[in-house]
């Protein structure tokens, strides 16, 4: 047995709460280690001293370098002692607590180094969002989406249709949106994610000059509002693409720096290094390397409250429903703690949605900070699974687990998953225009744990390499088609929802060249059979079917999926 792999800590994603009465414990152990039998030794924190339970843990899961024992209990007292007893293919058995791995282990000094849950505060674990489950999000690149018949910006500068680039102005609008929310319901979606649109100069309005003004390319406050009631008349969740780690050099705020140096009052408001803005040599910090994108400095108070300011101005007067929050995390901690307790402080069910590429435990696993980021690294995953054929099933199944258990359960039911987006190409395109593997990829989406969300012209199979060729128009007439990928789309979108599949518990297993998803609870089990290989493969199932590409005569084909309900 190896001791350095073995893994466990109170209070983290090893040991949380699920609910107000039941918790779930991890054990990492050493993937393939001579462990025959995991056990689980506990008893109410009080009274484990005089006595204990054992219990059998069965549940485990494994990634490319380890093992998860995964035991859930319901609590008759919120505070809870434990420790493992792990048992090794020689015959021999060790307990595992905070002292470490040891032979023996005594119950009557337990006190002093059993792991334990203090108390399940209400207040203090991560909930699942009900207002966030049975959500399928469509994301929109607002000057994409719609054109507005009656719109005649000036700045409009190409054919809708025609190929974009980084100056193109296409004229959609909020108006435009408004004018589909019909067919978005009839799609199945019920939440959107809007980029921004806030006075901005270019097309993509993450350069912001004015957040308390609707850009004037997309319409003006009243047409956001009518937006805002519409979709809430439909039951549709409509966040805003909040941009506050950055502004336009053309934002007052700036302008101000510009012209007064060190003299200016709104100086620290960013970080010029020097008494004077050199915009030649950029000798002032900003996103990226953007030199029209001068970063704010949100540990300035002043800051704090400005961007405070603005967000909870939309929360009172428009009652959008979240913010997605773009560059999240080069913004601190601690603001993001304000940020949470303010707005949900003026709405208890205000969703907020990080921009994190990467891993985001630091964000999420307080409950603290934010809700939910959007899942790129499952984007990556079933890239490397699916689209550039990099991952075996094997390799697959690894991965996702690895992703799985950086975070507390709860909060891998509230992630965003995605595959395509406007910072990337589309996966269409990506899958080299494969409607198979393209439709392989979203039945992986809407059966994977957390909130799928489609990016605005995928369900019609809109390519498009990196931006800007991936905020494409959106080609209205194809969506009158009755093509494969629309149709299958839409049912596996209804299907989710219909199912509440994301209320189910999780599972994901390789088999052989499968990979297998099992969402279970009392209501029953939908079970998911993924083939990304070349070659056909025999499958028979248990069930209904209740979508499928490519699967006939118990033999589910290359690039083929099969989803059954039992």
């Amino acid at each position: 047995m190896e001791k350095a792999s073995l893994e466990h800590y109170t209070e983290s994603i090893y040991s949380h709460p699920i609910s107000d009465d039941e918790i779930e414990l991890r054990l990492r152990t050493k993937k393939d280690d001579d462990i025959t039998k995991v056990e689980l030794v506990y008893n109410d924190k009080y009274k484990f001293t005089k006595g204990v339970k054992t219990i059998e843990i069965k549940e485990k899961i494994s990634d490319d370098t380890h093992t998860y024992y995964i035991q859930r209990m319901k609590l008759g007292d919120k505070r809870f002692a434990y420790v493992f007893k792990i048992y090794s293919a020689n015959g021999e058995s060790y307990y595992f607590s905070e002292s470490g791995l040891t032979k023996d282990y005594d119950i009557t000094q337990g006190i002093y180094d059993f792991f334990q849950v203090p108390y399940v505060n209400c207040d203090d674990y991560i909930h699942v969002l009900p207002k966030f489950q049975n959500r399928v999000f469509y994301q929109i690149f607002v000057d994409r989406f719609c054109k507005d018949p009656e719109n005649n910006n000036p700045r409009i500068n190409i054919r809708w249709g025609d190929t974009v680039n980084t100056k193109t102005i296409a004229g959609g609008t909020l108006k435009g949106i408004t004018s589909k929310l019909d067919y978005l319901k009839d799609l199945g979606i019920n939440a959107l994610y809007l980029t921004p649109i806030f006075r901005a100069n270019s097309n993509h309005k993450y350069d912001t000059i004015d957040y308390y003004k609707v850009d004037d390319d997309f319409g003006n406050e009243t047409d956001l509002k009518e937006l805002i009631d519409e979709c809430h008349k439909r039951d549709i969740l409509i966040l805003l693409d909040g941009v506050f780690n950055h502004v336009s050099k053309d934002h007052e705020f700036f302008k101000d720096v510009i012209k007064n140096g060190k003299n200016s009052k709104y100086f620290d408001y960013f970080y010029v290094h020097g008494d004077q803005v050199d915009l030649k040599n950029r000798n002032y910090e900003t996103f990226a390397y953007a030199p029209y994108l001068p970063r704010l400095n949100i540990n300035n108070k002043e800051v704090q409250k400005y961007i405070l300011s603005v967000a909870s101005y939309y929360v009172k007067n428009f009652g959008i429903d979240g913010f997605r929050l773009d560059v999240a995390d080069e913004i601190p901690h601690f603001f993001w703690v304000q940020f949470r307790k303010l707005l949900l402080d003026i709405n208890p069910e205000f969703i907020i949605l990080g921009e994190n590429w990467h891993n985001a435990q630091s964000f999420l696993n307080s409950g603290t900070e934010f809700h939910s980021i959007m899942n790129y690294s499952i984007m990556k995953n079933v890239l490397n699974y699916v689209a550039w054929n990099k991952y075996s099933a094997e390799d697959f199944k690894n991965e996702v687990v690895e992703n799985l258990m950086r975070y507390k359960t709860n909060v891998n039911f509230n992630l965003m998953n995605m595959i395509s987006s406007h910072d990337v190409a589309r996966f269409f395109t990506e899958c080299q225009e494969n409607e198979d593997k393209f439709l392989l990829g979203y039945a992986f989406i809407f059966t994977h744990i957390g909130i799928p969300c489609v990016y605005y012209g995928d369900e019609i199979a809109l390519p498009g390499e990196n931006d800007p060729l991936c905020r494409a128009c959106f080609n209205w007439d194809k969506a009158n088609e009755n093509s494969k990928v629309f149709a299958m789309i839409k049912k596996l979108i209804h299907i989710h929802r219909e199912h509440k599949i994301n209320e189910k518990d999780y599972h994901i297993e390789a088999l052989h060249d499968l990979v297998f998803i099992s969402r279970s609870n009392e209501s029953g089990t939908i079970k998911l059979y993924l083939n990304a290989s070349t070659k056909d493969i025999p499958l028979s199932h248990k069930g209904n079917i209740l979508i499928s590409n490519h699967y006939e005569n118990n033999i589910l084909k290359a690039n083929g999926f099969v989803m059954t309900e039992e």
